[in-house]
């Protein structure tokens, strides 16, 4: 199947009714931004089960593998919250789960893998993580993609699905970006649900622009070197499927600096809403002043843009959360 029946293909609502009792409808809750032109609502996947969107995508690939897939064991690469959420399918689908992450992944994502019952496999580096995963498909293992597969993206879609129905005057929705997989899937839905008039985009850090690279490109770009400290947005690239999606229902990207990202976790935790450097880079594009200067000629605090931001994950490292909150709590 061709990257456009593939896109054509992709079928969001199904796959909310595929997940109703398993994955959670999460909430939107207003923020208050120093900006007034701008009215921000959340949308917390870091209340999600397994702690992000992820469950969403796994589920929804793990709940209609037939017999066979199921004997031969599902794995996955993944940085944590991908591989969390697919051992956590996995065990809940009684099906085998080996899960391949890089050794510098956070000790927690890594602990909760293996809570789950997965077997971990860890690599030197993303391409060895990449190669190692390959191998086990080779001799047999179901891939259980983190973003560029079909079924990923129907899952990851009823994010955006969601905030369509519940937020119907939105005009604006910012995604974090790292493979893809969650703006790709969303962005079609929300265009489905409500139309073109809704401006949808990505943001991700400076230091690994895997989508803004493959617009400009216009086909997937591996980053190399990544520079981004922030965990859950460097994938390898962004895969043909998700930049299929981008090209027509993607309005564009905002790139941030790493600080800036880290600044945006202190203000959500200031506003006692966790989320990992990853899931607070959306929220961070609002903060910073990202917004592109036409979607806000003529607002104020009478007419404000509506903006919705999806927090995407909650799964901070605990050293890396408490020195976060600790700086949140001085006033930085």
């Amino acid at each position: 199947m061709n990257v456009q029946d593939q896109v054509a293909s992709i079928d969001v609502e199904r796959a909310a009714r595929r997940l109703v009792g398993t994955v959670r409808e999460t909430p939107l809750v207003a923020l208050p931004v120093p900006d007034p032109r701008v009215s921000v609502h959340l949308k917390l996947e870091c209340l999600q089960e397994t702690g992000s969107f992820k469950a969403r995508g796994a589920w929804n690939q793990l709940s209609q593998l037939d017999d066979d897939e199921r004997a031969r064991g599902v794995v996955a690469s993944s940085s944590g919250n991908h591989g969390r959420a697919v051992a956590w399918a996995a065990r809940r689908a009684g099906v085998r789960a080996t899960i391949f992450m890089p050794e510098n992944v956070y000790p927690n994502k890594l602990a909760a893998c293996r809570d789950e019952g997965a077997e971990v496999v860890l690599a030197a580096t993303r391409a060895e993580v990449e190669e190692r995963c390959a191998e086990a498909v080779a001799r047999g293992a179901v891939l259980v993609h983190p973003y560029d597969a079909v079924r990923t993206a129907e899952g990851a879609g009823t994010v955006g699905l969601e905030i369509a129905r519940a937020a119907a005057d939105v005009e604006v929705v910012l995604f974090p970006v790292g493979g893809g997989g969650l703006i790709g899937g969303s962005s079609l839905a929300i265009a489905r649900e409500l139309g073109d008039e809704v401006c949808v985009i990505g943001v991700e850090p400076e230091g690994s622009p895997n989508l803004t690279r493959a617009l400009d490109a216009r086909r997937p770009v591996v980053i190399e070197p990544i520079t981004t400290a922030v965990q859950g947005l460097c994938p390898m690239d962004v895969g043909w499927l998700n930049l299929a999606l981008a090209e027509r229902f993607v309005e564009g990207t905002v790139l941030l600096d790493d600080e800036e990202i880290f600044a945006a976790q202190r203000y959500l935790l200031r506003h006692d809403i966790v989320a990992e450097p990853a899931g607070s880079a959306a929220t961070g594009a609002v903060l910073c002043g990202a917004l592109p200067d036409e979607l806000l000629e003529g607002r104020d605090e009478g007419d404000p843009l509506r903006v919705v931001c999806v927090v995407s994950g909650g799964n901070a490292d605990p050293a890396q959360l408490e020195a976060q909150r600790a700086r949140a709590e001085s006033g930085e």
